[in-house]
């Protein structure tokens, strides 16, 4: 795929986004009534989740019809030239009423990971990043924080029931002990987009599906940071473990992990 091919996605993946998000809050405010049903344990999805990702998959397959896409709520396909979206990432928060909440789209072309977008409808703020061109807040350049060191870090890990608690717990004692601020604001690629952005210094959790992955961890590379390889030995459908982190302080991270050495 030529750079201009690749450009021409991202500027659409970046209105898609906003289209994408601004009907996403018309539901979050109830302008559109719906409902929200439990996938399991805490895991949450409502008719706006599925009517946002309709919305993303009709204008994907109109512009760009020989790409595939595959979407949280209702699948899809990998192939050469992906789309991978999380069209509500942090519905538990979107169905209580907490403004954390994004639209995550991003682009893979043979499993690489070339376009990441992030939108926060609530803050009107569009993360994204190309492959090889720096990732940007709007318009804005960003770079992720400066921290040297983890007992002066905020830091985010992320945690969803699926993921064996004992472990979990294990990991956040251990980052407290390590003097961090640790918080999980429940939405793993906005949290991820706040590492790019160098609000949070650094995003952990133990395994995280590619559509909340794939855009964020984009984002954190572009804005300099170091990320832990993703996806694991299964591939991007099977996605993987993510540590995304100021420079700084990957390595220190990284031990306290406990992840496999790469």
């Amino acid at each position: 795929m030529t750079a201009a091919e690749v450009d021409a996605r991202a500027r659409f993946a970046r209105s898609l986004a906003r289209e994408a998000g601004a009907l996403a809050r018309r539901y979050f405010l109830r302008e559109l009534v719906y409902s929200a049903q439990a996938k399991g344990p805490q895991d949450w999805v409502s008719a706006a989740d599925h009517q946002v990702e309709a919305l993303i998959r009709e204008e994907l397959a109109s512009e760009f019809p020989a790409d595939s896409m595959l979407g949280e709520e209702d699948g899809g396909e990998l192939g050469a030239n992906t789309w991978i979206v999380d069209p509500i990432d942090g519905t538990i928060n979107f169905v209580h009423g907490v403004r954390y909440w994004c639209v995550s789209i991003a682009f893979v072309v043979d499993g690489e990971r070339h376009i990441g977008v992030v939108y926060d409808p609530s803050l009107d703020e569009l993360f994204w990043a190309v492959r090889g061109g720096g990732a940007f807040c709007g318009d804005a350049p960003m770079c992720v924080s400066s921290c040297l060191r983890v007992e002066e870090a905020l830091l985010c890990a992320g945690y969803v029931p699926r993921h064996p608690l004992g472990d979990y717990l294990e990991l956040e004692r251990r980052l407290h002990e390590a003097g961090a601020a640790v918080k999980d604001m429940g939405a793993g690629a906005l949290m991820l987009a706040h590492v790019a952005a160098g609000r949070f210094d650094a995003f952990v959790e133990p395994h995280m599906h590619p559509w909340d992955a794939l855009a964020g961890l984009l984002l954190v590379e572009e804005s300099g940071g170091r990320i832990y390889p993703y996806p694991g030995a299964g591939g991007v459908a099977a996605g993987g473990a993510v540590l995304a982190t100021a420079p700084g302080i990957f390595d220190e991270l990284f031990r306290l992990s406990r992840y496999p050495a790469f």
